[in-house]
């Protein structure tokens, strides 16, 4: 739930930062691959939106 929850805001973030920057193209393709840089780094390494236990290593 916390990922959807997540998700959700993020695309809200990224929708207004699309509109404030409506006038310069190149900004608004700059703040795309930031945001979804953040977004896929944020998911990777934030562990209440991994969800699911991550398998033990056999010894």
């Amino acid at each position: 739930m916390a990922k959807i929850a997540f998700t959700l805001v993020w695309g809200v973030v990224l929708v207004t930062t699309n509109r404030v920057l409506q006038d310069t193209t190149w900004a608004q393709y700059a703040a795309t691959f930031i945001l979804a840089g953040a977004y896929a780094l944020a998911l990777s390494k934030l562990k209440f939106l991994q969800g699911g236990s991550v398998p033990e290593e056999p010894k």
